[in-house]
């Protein structure tokens, strides 16, 4: 088994190694946290392998924010694509599987975007299409005017289908967040369907790190819902519903203060984890920090995805997730040198495997 999956994954494998090299390292990080300003930070962040890549879409050699963050998510998803690309048969398929997320997040800024009446130009400019196809139904869905509009022209059926039974609730709240959710469910249903056909042991590594992902949503989801006392109703159209983690997400709308929320992970294997987040907030009184640590702890078991044996489908996700947290890690980085923030302070809001 394990001479099949080196030569299965042989290639990719030796490609990731490479990629990985191009991480920023620790010392990098602490360069750019240490930045007296943005421009100065950009300097640094151009010694590194990202000086190439704004080099090549920046119209100005120092990008603003909301062009830098345009080219971080440009590159991730070109280097995603290119990564895909050297797959094959049903790896591919998964990997394939995986980068609908660009399209998902873009529909989903979309969908905001036409909800507040924003610009077309303004809308177009959070979206990261992955091929000119996909700029184009970009272009057309931002054209329709409207989020019903917009709906019917997705060419996915089973998105449209999805979103259309939510319209009501996006109504009744005036708020894209039962939309959001469906179209969370959607890609999930479609990681799960790509996912069919490999070992038990392929896919567990992958579906331990979606479980995390979308039990620990959906509790950040409850703390929120619970602190700001949105009525039941909100909460239940803000969850994510996920196979694997329905029952947990049910008992999520049963909580009535944040002490209940993070005490509904007690009977699961993110015990230790829950306890470590009711006492952060106790003492912080801060969700942000929160949010962090459950970053943080999602990164980690990422991180162990690529320590061990490295032929597995475990070893491509666990790429695409640490480059994701790269990426939002200097965008973070990037806002609060802008702002003026301390180095410490911006520590706190990076996480770093």
């Amino acid at each position: 088994m394990s001479s099949g999956a080196a030569r299965e994954y042989g290639f990719v494998n030796a490609r990731i190694r490479g990629m990985k090299s191009r991480f920023l390292t620790i010392g990098t990080y602490e360069s750019l946290l240490q930045a007296s300003s943005y421009t100065d930070f950009i300097k640094i962040l151009s010694g590194t392998y990202y000086g190439s890549i704004m080099s090549k879409h920046s119209q100005t050699s120092v990008p603003s924010l909301d062009e830098l963050g345009l080219i971080l998510s440009q590159d991730f998803a070109d280097v995603s694509s290119s990564l895909s690309r050297t797959l094959t048969g049903k790896v591919q398929h998964f990997a394939d599987a995986y980068m609908e997320m660009f399209f998902a997040e873009s529909i989903k800024s979309i969908l905001r975007g036409l909800h507040v009446d924003l610009e077309k130009d303004e809308i177009l400019r959070f979206s990261v299409p992955t091929s000119p196809v996909q700029a184009a139904l970009f272009q057309t869905l931002v054209d329709s005017g409207s989020i019903q509009r917009m709906i019917d022209l997705l060419p996915q059926w089973d998105l449209k289908v999805a979103l259309l039974t939510r319209v009501p609730s996006y109504q009744e709240f005036d708020s894209t967040a039962p939309l959001e959710v469906a179209i969370e469910e959607w890609y999930l249903r479609n990681m799960l369907e790509a996912l069919k056909g490999f070992s038990d042991d392929e896919q567990d590594r992958v579906l331990d790190i979606i479980d995390s992902r979308v039990t620990l949503r959906n509790v950040l989801t409850g703390l929120r819902a619970v602190l700001l006392q949105l009525e039941p109703r909100a909460l239940e159209l803000s969850l994510v519903r996920f196979s694997r983690t329905r029952e947990l997400t049910e008992s999520i709308l049963n909580a009535r203060t944040w002490r209940e929320v993070l005490a509904k992970l007690d009977s699961t294997r993110f015990a230790q984890l829950g306890g470590r987040l009711a006492r952060l907030y106790e003492e912080t009184n801060d969700l942000g920090n929160v949010e962090l640590a459950i970053e943080d702890y999602i990164a980690q078991g990422i991180k162990r995805l690529m320590t061990a044996f490295p032929f597995h489908l475990g070893t491509i996700i666990g790429f695409f997730s640490l480059k994701q947290y790269e990426i939002r890690n200097i965008r973070s980085i990037a806002v609060g040198i802008e702002r003026g923030e301390s180095a410490e302070t911006i520590r706190r809001m990076i996480t770093i495997w």
